[in-house]
């Protein structure tokens, strides 16, 4: 996985952040796929929306159980859903108008695969700004490219999120099985940024170019859901390496 540096972008400082997140904020968590912890599972948190290193929650997954298992196939779409503890009802989409949410002015998301437990994670999926947003699917293609992995104990699906208006990193993860290509089937080149993880030795001091809202996004933006549709994040793809520009900046 990447490790957030200065040596491949020109980063341009701006504001020194002004926000810093109460333990009682909504925050934000991701429930389709279901991921460890939360209502949809067996493990209620009550901090499975918080940042990693919030009361003691670690790099990879925030260090949850075994989940809920998702099932796909190589070339499906997840429709990625969001929630927080202002959705009383997580099955039923879209939530009720009118919920407060923390998004902390946007930022960079990230949606990734391990077939290691967390020990190594390939990019799948990227949208930027307007990312999360409760009231809005984020659909990421799972390249037709993959191979399979089916042990649900190694084979994970993950959000990652560095904020706009807060330097903290969330992961939330879900527990999957895959069916893919299992004699060709090559993972996608691009590795997973990490900032903010102290676990890690980084200092917290990296924030993403968001949309600067605290509440309802406009959603994901077009040019970047075409690209999460079109196997723009498969090996052999445009991505690469390098994939979109997610606009972190050290503060």
């Amino acid at each position: 996985m990447k490790a957030f540096t200065l040596a491949s972008s020109v980063l341009v400082a701006t504001t020194t952040l002004f926000s810093f997140l109460s333990t009682t904020s909504a925050h934000i968590a991701m429930s389709n796929p279901p991921g460890q912890a939360g209502p949809w599972s067996n493990d209620p948190r009550n901090d499975v929306h918080a940042w990693i290193g919030y009361n003691k929650k670690t790099f990879p997954c925030g260090g949850y159980k075994k989940g809920p298992v998702s099932t796909y196939k190589a070339g499906e779409v997840i429709p990625v859903r969001f929630w927080n503890f202002g959705v009383e009802d997580y099955k039923s989409f879209p939530p009720r108008k009118g919920i407060s949410q923390s998004r902390h002015g946007g930022g960079a998301c990230e949606f990734s695969l391990s077939y290691d437990a967390g020990k190594t994670w390939n990019v799948i999926g990227q949208y930027t700004k307007t990312c999360p947003d409760i009231y809005y699917e984020w659909p990421v293609l799972i390249p037709k490219n993959v191979p399979s992995c089916t042990d649900s104990n190694k084979c994970l699906f993950s959000f990652s999120w560095t904020a706009y208006s807060t330097e903290q990193f969330y992961h939330h993860c879900a527990n999957v099985i895959i069916h893919g290509d299992d004699k060709k089937g090559i993972l996608p080149e691009l590795e997973m940024t990490v900032a903010d993880v102290k676990q890690k030795g980084q200092k917290m001091d990296i924030h993403a170019v968001g949309d600067g809202k605290s509440t309802t996004s406009s959603g994901p933006d077009r040019r970047e859901k075409q690209l999460n549709l079109g196997g723009y994040f498969a090996c052999g793809g445009p991505a690469g390496k390098h994939g979109l520009d997610l606009g972190l900046v050290r503060s």
